[in-house]
């Protein structure tokens, strides 16, 4: 455990009920120990498992929705990483990813809002992403080819933010052109265009 706070109270449950009450959760989304007990009373030390909560975040969802989808969750020291599986991915990978970025974003703000700090959630299926940022370098560099032959930027599809990570990414080396992000809300384009000279 990293930081977690100590509970007091007269049997297990009533520790873990004011665990539960001081840390806003519910006792499947927490880890904790028991420490030795002191006198008449049971301490545990007990923290919101970031894991836990994703863990009942996607189970509950993928219920709510009737979707055949289940996650295998895992932490890294880089991320919290999330394998889905299941008859139903193909609803998250449809349109180049869509919904499985929307998820991941989602879940993202859901630990924000629980967490003060947290590893950035990953969420894939079967390797998705991996062949999704090798179509996406491809169509990268044949934006930076049109823009540099034509002299003119050139206007990527709406993607998300994870998508749009990989194309500027892809570019970022590239000396003849610069991109950015155009549009508001969660889906924005991606314009290429020659690098200005200065």
């Amino acid at each position: 455990m990293k930081h977690p706070r100590e509970f007091r109270g007269e049997t297990l449950d009533s520790a873990l009920s004011e665990a539960c009450s001081f840390l806003k959760a519910r006792i499947g989304e927490l880890r904790y120990d028991v420490n030795s007990p002191e006198g008449d009373e049971v301490v545990v030390a007990a923290e919101v498992d970031p894991v836990a909560v994703l863990g009942l975040f996607l189970s509950e969802s993928f219920n709510a929705g009737q979707l055949e989808l289940t996650a295998r969750l895992n932490e890294t020291e880089e991320a919290l990483e999330g394998e889905l599986s299941g008859n139903d991915c193909d609803i998250l990978t449809a349109a180049g990813g869509k919904g499985l970025d929307a998820l991941q974003y989602l879940c993202n703000r859901i630990l924000n809002r629980r967490l003060e700090r947290h590893l950035p959630v990953h969420l894939d299926t079967d390797g998705f992403k991996d062949r999704r940022s090798l179509k996406l370098q491809d169509k990268a560099e044949d934006a930076a080819d049109e823009a540099i032959r034509t002299r003119s930027p050139v206007v990527m599809g709406l993607m998300t933010p994870a998508a749009r990570r990989e194309i500027h990414l892809a570019l970022a080396d590239d000396p003849g052109v610069e991109t950015e992000s155009d549009g508001d809300g969660f889906l924005k384009r991606v314009v290429v265009r020659p690098r200005r000279r200065r």
